[in-house]
């Protein structure tokens, strides 16, 4: 039998039990009530009845005795109801002494035309209530067959009296019926109640594996009520609104609720991307009512981090520009390159002057920086797609910055990683890309302001987030407030001789792996540039 069928079985039989136990109270209450009734009936003179009439020493002591017996059954009853339900054995010995002592005071009043055997009918359905096995139906058998010995015994002790043989065997009749009636009748309703139990199971165990999987879902889900409050949300909503794990908002963040009050008033509006955080990836919102055409009641908000559309534009983007740098390369590289060679083979000639040598190297000189922006931009046409894996962050700078270092021995580079054993998940060979050439702006930009080629790294995790973050930062002069908009900008640069791709390759690099590349000003002054890493364990595949 499978574990959770048992364990519903287990929960009906549980349940039959206290019923059980309950219904077998309120019979002895009954019996003892049974017993009061037939007493001040006997010793009433209003109405004349046949109780006790053929044996009244018989009828007031075994009345009696009745009473006393189902008291003291129903008093002790909390003693013994953890036998009642697994022995029934029990039931039936209490039962048969019922009957019997019924019969013996239906004898002493006169047999069945006294109209005491009704009150069999009650023992014998009660009987049926609280057995389940084939034993419930020996309750009603016995009991037809000590009232026919009744009548049988009440010919020979009392002459004068006729038995009615044919009530008995009716009233018999109606006791196989009325206990197979309700027989059925119990049986279905512990049918029903299996049933129901398992349909209970099965939808708390839906709401379990909904709950878990909403819970694991990467995209952000927030219930929110007709006031914008929050009624639940999962782990994804809470990383990319930046709530911590142990709190729950009272409310939409204002980022929400800003989409969420147009969306109300018209659900055909599709919100543009936007920060939840001011250090937090784009999330892109949609919205959902629980009950359909009902905007105005509880919504569903989804949220999902746009680096996933943005890693598919970057894809088209690549490609697109792929094509257009096959065709630069086609149509300038080689005239490039011969230009390049026909000033050196000039620059070589004994007849130039001193003026004409100088021309000749500028000319060398931009036909390089030319060829260098046709390489960059070559390089991004022909990256492959990215491989993230999880890496060592502080041993994956300890790896760059050696290397760093080996290139350009006077660059003086700090590191510091908390915790040490933090991991982040990226393309390794593109990280490394992505952090020489900060750390190379960074070195450049603090010896042209201090003298010093200095840079530091600092990363951590951000506890808002649960998202790892990389801090490359100089001692330089910082970047002008109006540029800072277009400092990410393809050919945009403000160093002389630049290309202006490197912060533009190191930020699609970035997006690529689902991380962010930002800039924040530092506040005495120099540039801080932060990577934010994608959560390692929730990297979009």
């Amino acid at each position: 039998m499978h574990p959770q069928h048992a364990a519903i079985l287990d929960e009906v039989e549980q349940r039959r039990h206290r019923l059980n136990v309950t219904l077998l109270r309120v019979y002895h209450a009954y019996c003892i009530v049974l017993a009061v009734i037939l007493l001040a009936m006997y010793h009433q003179t209003l109405i004349d009845t046949r109780l006790g009439s053929v044996a009244p020493h018989v009828f007031v002591p075994l009345t009696v005795v009745y009473g006393l017996i189902n008291t003291a059954l129903l008093v002790l009853m909390p003693r013994i109801v953890h036998r009642v339900g697994t022995r029934q054995n029990l039931v039936i010995g209490i039962m048969l002494w019922d009957i019997v002592m019924l019969v013996v005071l239906l004898y002493s009043s006169g047999g069945v035309a006294s109209g005491f055997g009704t009150l069999i009918l009650v023992t014998v359905a009660t009987t049926a209530i609280l057995l389940t096995s084939r034993a419930a139906f020996a309750i009603p058998a016995f009991a037809s067959i000590v009232l026919l010995y009744e009548e049988f015994y009440l010919s020979l002790s009392a002459p004068h009296l006729d038995p009615d043989y044919f009530q008995a065997g009716i009233l018999g009749a109606l006791y196989f019926t009325a206990s197979a009636t309700i027989r059925l009748l119990s049986r279905r309703i512990r049918e029903k109640d299996i049933r129901t139990l398992t349909q209970a199971t099965e939808l708390a165990d839906l709401e379990r594996l909904n709950r878990r999987i909403i819970e694991r879902m990467r995209t952000g889900i927030i219930v929110a009520d007709p006031a914008d409050g929050v009624r639940t949300l999962n782990a994804a909503a809470r990383m990319l609104l930046g709530i911590g794990p142990d709190t729950t908002p009272e409310r939409l963040p204002e980022a929400i609720t800003r989409h969420l009050r147009p969306w109300r008033r018209d659900i055909e509006l599709r919100p543009r991307p936007f920060q939840a955080t001011p250090d937090g990836a784009e999330v892109r919102a949609s919205f959902s009512p629980v009950r359909a055409g009902d905007p105005a009641g509880d919504v569903i908000v989804f949220l999902e981090d746009a680096a996933e559309l943005q890693q598919q534009a970057l894809q088209l983007k690549l490609a697109a520009l792929g094509r257009l740098s096959a065709s630069i390369a086609h149509e300038l590289r080689n005239p490039l390159s011969a230009v390049s060679h026909a000033a050196q083979l000039l620059r070589e000639s004994p007849e130039l002057s001193a003026a004409d040598q100088r021309l000749t190297e500028i000319i060398h000189s931009h036909c390089q920086r030319m060829n260098g922006v046709i390489e960059n931009v070559l390089t991004t046409s022909r990256r492959q797609a990215p491989n993230p894996v999880r890496l060592g962050l502080a041993r994956q700078l300890e790896r760059v910055t050696s290397a760093f270092r080996d290139a350009r021995p006077e660059a003086r580079i700090e590191i510091s990683v908390e915790p040490p054993d933090m991991e982040v998940r990226m393309d390794r060979s593109q990280l490394d890309q992505v952090l020489t050439n900060l750390l190379s702006n960074a070195i450049r930009h603090s010896r042209d302001h201090t003298g010093r080629p200095w840079a530091a790294i600092e990363a951590g995790i951000d506890p808002r987030t649960e998202r790892p973050y990389l801090n490359v930062i100089d001692e330089g002069t910082g970047v002008d407030p109006a540029k800072v908009e277009r400092l990410f900008e393809p050919f945009f640069t403000t160093a002389q001789g630049g290309t202006g791709l490197g912060l533009y390759l190191s930020r699609e690099l970035c997006e690529a792996n689902q991380a962010r590349l930002s800039y924040h000003p530092m506040a005495g002054g120099g540039a801080c540039f932060r990577i934010t890493f994608a959560h390692p364990d929730r990297v979009i595949k």
